[in-house]
């Protein structure tokens, strides 16, 4: 029974790729052109196992968020940002303030960036507008300071 229900899981997401896939390739910007793959979202699928440690879940949430700001080919990268090696020494309250500073900027109440209107063509532009207090000391709303230098990556 156990040996079934792995290849059922792995089934599952054998299919949800190839959907994911399938979409992409007939999905459409409002101008017509190809729209872009969000590597948040398939990171998310594959993994979606509940393979992530609570570090990374947090972190990867952080990733998804942020990379709604971006609108062209260059996401910020949860493959790289989130990998045990680059969260080495980092706690569930680091990533928690991480995650709370990009909520803070896709949620601007002025220029929420996730709207298209205010959306960054790059992650790299996004990282040096709307996401540059959350690559340096940070004070969360707790009161709590934590360095976020290098922890959004692109």
């Amino acid at each position: 029974m156990k040996k079934n229900m792995k290849s059922f899981k792995s089934g599952l997401v054998g299919i949800s790729l190839a959907l994911l896939l399938v979409a992409g390739f007939v999905g459409c910007t409002d101008s017509g052109a190809k729209k872009e793959d969000n590597p948040s979202a398939l990171l998310y699928l594959v993994n979606a196992g509940g393979s992530f440690n609570d570090v990374q879940q947090v972190c990867l949430t952080a990733y998804i968020a942020a990379n709604s700001c971006v609108g062209g080919k260059e996401y910020f990268n949860p493959g790289t940002g989130c990998a045990l090696t680059k969260l080495d020494g980092k706690t569930k309250d680091d990533l928690l303030a991480l995650r709370e500073c990009v909520l803070k900027k896709v949620n601007d109440p002025i220029q929420p960036c996730n709207l298209p209107q205010f959306t960054y063509g790059l992650a790299q532009q996004a990282l040096a507008g709307a996401f540059a207090a959350c690559n340096t000391s940070y004070t969360t709303t707790a009161g709590t300071t934590v360095d976020l230098t290098g922890y959004l990556v692109y």
